[in-house]
């Protein structure tokens, strides 16, 4: 363990310093990088030449974590899968591999390590007929055992977040602990966010992950009706059973979409199924609410089941008044149900050794988003600049 904390704490002062500067109302705007390619190749390329230091770090801290049978993890179906359903991911990917000297199979074996960390989420979605403002909101509390707070929220400095700009494609924003191996594209440059949320798969099969569905999605569609025939005209990873890769028990995920005119959709999807639901307020946590009907009895369920009863209580009883101020001072930082040293039902997790790493609300109509590194209570809120998505270059 301490051999494991001292390579997180290399990562975390490794990492390449983004510049951070001031507005006039003296909130931190960090100046996201904008990543320009020509190809998704050159894209992954220029990626893995931006944060060289930190994935090599991070890719040490991989075989740490996983251990001797990571190398052991066949990679060789998937990638035929991202060849016959997602070759551009690929080829990212192949770029990426290219700037930090690996072989391919390795920068997908990562990547699908990483993608099956267990994480616990709630997230929550309202349009504009329900908030004080008129402005769509998204957020995102992010939960994970605390060791990741390293890699996820990087504690001191602005998160790994890049504008990816690939010719021919919608811009849009990627955050994550790393871009490419687990980064999620949050907003388009047409107004298109989203957040997700970890579940349970009920049956089994191959297909494209979470991930790469998600940035299908990102640099291709404009609305959430685009998003819908994404999920139904693929075959999606969910179920496979091994701790080793992103389509295990642990990576199949809820998620809320909102688009500029102002539609927004849940969906949940296992490899067989997949259902969407639309609706002015919108939650989810770490179970399926309307796929099928789960036994939410494990401590594990009953967290998740607090925590979405919970987050539709707040947002319904406040129709009117979501704004931001609502979601920095009421919704993220929760302790609405049995707050205790120890304790994982709020929306705000506490337990000893997991619970919130860090939240993000997304507010899609101003391209900005509120960033916190740890827990919402505790640590506040910083500005994320996102309106380089609309500027010209």
């Amino acid at each position: 363990m301490k051999r494991l904390l001292a390579t997180a704490l290399s990562i975390l002062f490794l990492l390449p310093n983004l510049s951070v500067i001031t507005l006039g109302d003296d909130k931190e705007v960090f100046d996201i990088p904008v990543i320009k390619a020509k190809s998704h190749y050159e894209l992954g390329y220029k990626q893995g030449y931006m944060f060289r230091s930190y994935y090599k770090k991070l890719f040490l801290l991989c075989k740490v974590i996983f251990g001797k049978s990571f190398n052991d993890l066949d990679v060789d179906s998937h990638i035929e899968i991202l060849k016959s359903r997602y070759p551009e991911f690929l080829e990212r990917l192949r770029g990426l591999s290219k700037s930090l000297s690996l072989n391919t199979s390795d920068v997908v074996r990562y990547s699908l390590a990483l993608s099956s960390i267990k994480a616990g989420c709630t997230i929550t979605g309202v349009a504009r007929d329900v908030t004080k403002d008129g402005k769509r909101y998204l957020s995102w509390n992010l939960d994970l055992n605390y060791l990741y707070k390293f890699l996820f929220s990087r504690y001191l400095r602005p998160p790994p977040i890049v504008i990816c700009e690939i010719e021919g494609r919608y811009r849009y924003v990627e955050v994550s602990s790393i871009p490419s191996i687990f980064g999620f594209g949050l907003l388009n440059e047409k107004g298109l966010a989203c957040v997700y949320a970890t579940v349970v798969s009920n049956d089994f099969g191959e297909g494209l992950t979470p991930l790469e569905l998600n940035h299908l999605a990102m640099e291709g569609c404009r609305d959430v009706e685009e998003v819908r025939r994404i999920y139904e005209s693929n075959e999606r990873e969910a179920g496979l059973r091994s701790v080793f890769t992103a389509f295990g028990l642990t990576a199949t995920l809820n998620s809320i979409w909102s688009d500029s005119s102002g539609k927004q959709m849940l969906v949940e999807y296992n490899h067989s199924k997949a259902i969407f639901v639309y609706d002015n307020i919108l939650a989810a946590t770490n179970h399926y609410q309307y796929l099928y009907k789960e036994d939410l009895s494990s401590y594990y369920m009953l967290s998740s089941k607090l925590r979405l009863e919970r987050a539709y209580k707040l947002l319904r009883n406040n129709i009117g008044e979501i704004d931001e101020k609502f979601y920095i001072d009421v919704l993220t930082k929760d302790h609405g149900n049995f707050l205790k040293i120890g304790d994982s039902f709020d929306i705000c997790r506490h337990g000893i050794t997991y619970g919130t790493i860090c939240s993000i609300i997304i507010k899609p109509d101003d391209y900005l988003a509120l960033y916190s590194p740890g827990h919402p209570c505790e640590i506040g809120f910083r500005l994320i600049d996102l309106r380089k998505l609309v500027e010209d270059f």
